[in-house]
């Protein structure tokens, strides 16, 4: 058992350290290393019958919430049809994401090395995608020679404005960690202040000129609560705040179109939310929900349902009398608790926004009781806890929650950031 043991912690440190490359890219091969680490984590407990970690209170909510979504997610009538089962298949494996995290977080994470890696290379991906952005930014083209998107935003190394998302997600805890490690040697406070503030600016830069106004949304608010917990964080953040209207004024001369669709259009649909496409997709969730409050419709029911002719009706919006029809319908309701409600009714979207507070909860604790960690331990710490909920923000526009690759990157950095949680745990038992 213990060669096997061996060659299973091998793999999943392997795994680990090439999650996040291929997270920027080849983000099938980044959803093998989640299952492998899943898988690996409870062949793993059963070989050793250590099961003790699901007791852990940021880990047993996401297993009920999992059994509800389950549950909600069983046929209901004969025949079965194809998006039935669809649906109740991606329910299933809806867990391995969280047990991925999990791992991370009671294996692999645990070893300091494998820490360290992980977080070096966590680094490396930011200044790589944000070197793309700047290369675009400037020359009109990437490394690859893909130009700006059509609307003037930056598509950093895609062919396609989705590069923000995870460069705020991912750059949040590194901008944070670089700016305490440069601020090491510093014995004044205003120094260090500096140190933080020139760290953030560039990140704050390459977002403005990306044009994605959720993304610079949140990660501002990511910002905002990391100096709640980072003191030497607060002027920094408050500096970034108010020199980014200047950015976004300077943004209308150096890049008209990506200015017009960060500043004019989210006026507009901001003016107009509820004929917007986010309002209308939105609206269509909420009848959805409203017609199957118990139970939702399944996982994947924005994706499988939208289009029923039985929810085109006005909803709470009252827009258009048949809610716009097919023509609303996308993948999912871009809004992580819209989704569980319409998956898996409104008892699902409690026991969501509870597993998410859970995590948000336990990630605080560990944010602010770090006095056994270096100071850029806890600013990645803190970092990280400003990740968490820069991505579950619940009035955010967002991606589905269990999406690749931006699913996988919030994963990872949970996983890490709960890592750190189970370190002091283990360290510093509570009473002693």
């Amino acid at each position: 058992m213990r060669s096997a043991l061996r060659v299973l912690d091998r793999l999943g440190v392997a795994a680990t350290l090439l999650l996040p490359l291929f997270l920027v890219h080849f983000r099938g091969i980044a959803e093998g290393c989640l299952d492998g680490l899943a898988v690996g984590f409870l062949l793993r407990s059963a070989l050793i019958g250590s099961w003790s970690w699901i007791r852990q209170g940021f880990v047993w909510p996401a297993f009920i919430w999992w059994l509800w979504l389950v549950l909600c997610s069983l046929p209901r009538s004969m025949p079965v049809t194809a998006e039935v089962w669809s649906g109740l298949t991606q329910a299933c494996l809806a867990i391995r994401f969280p047990i991925a995290a999990f791992a991370l977080a009671f294996w692999t994470l645990q070893d300091q090395r494998t820490r360290n890696w992980l977080r070096r290379l966590i680094v490396v991906c930011v200044l790589y995608l944000g070197s793309q952005m700047l290369l675009q930014a400037v020359t009109g083209y990437n490394l690859f020679g893909d130009p700006r998107f059509g609307d003037g935003t930056l598509t950093g190394p895609y062919d396609k404005p989705r590069v923000s998302a995870p460069f705020a997600l991912l750059g949040l805890p590194t901008a944070l960690f670089l700016g305490a490690t440069f601020s090491q040697r510093s014995h004044r406070k205003w120094q260090k202040t500096v140190s933080f503030g020139v760290v953030l600016l560039p990140f704050l830069v390459l977002l403005v000129l990306a044009g994605q106004r959720m993304a610079l949304a949140t990660f501002l608010l990511g910002t905002a609560v990391c100096a709640a917990f980072l003191p030497v964080l607060r002027r920094p953040a408050i500096g970034v705040a108010l020199v980014c209207p200047v950015l976004i004024g300077l943004l209308a001369f150096v890049s008209p179109q990506a200015f017009g669709h960060l500043v004019l259009r989210t006026e507009t649909q901001l003016g107009h939310f509820a004929a917007s496409p986010y309002g209308q997709i939105y609206n269509r969730a909420a009848v959805m929900t409203e017609a199957h409050p118990a139970l939702g419709l399944g996982d994947g029911a924005f994706r499988h349902y939208c289009g029923d002719p039985a929810f085109f009706a006005p909803g709470p919006l009252n827009v258009q009398p048949d809610g716009g029809r097919g023509i609303v319908c996308v993948q999912h309701a871009h809004n992580h608790v819209l989704e569980a409600a319409s998956n898996s009714g409104l008892p699902g979207a409690a026991l969501f926004m509870a597993m998410i507070a859970a995590w948000w909860r336990t990630l605080a604790g560990n944010a602010r009781g770090g006095r056994f960690a270096s100071a850029s331990d806890q600013a990645w710490r803190v970092g990280l806890l400003g990740a968490a909920v820069l991505h579950e923000w619940p009035v955010a526009s967002q991606s589905a929650f269990l999406n690749m690759p931006l699913g996988g990157v919030a994963f990872l950095l949970l996983g890490a950031g709960f890592a750190e949680v189970v370190r002091d745990r283990r360290a510093h038992p509570p009473g002693v």
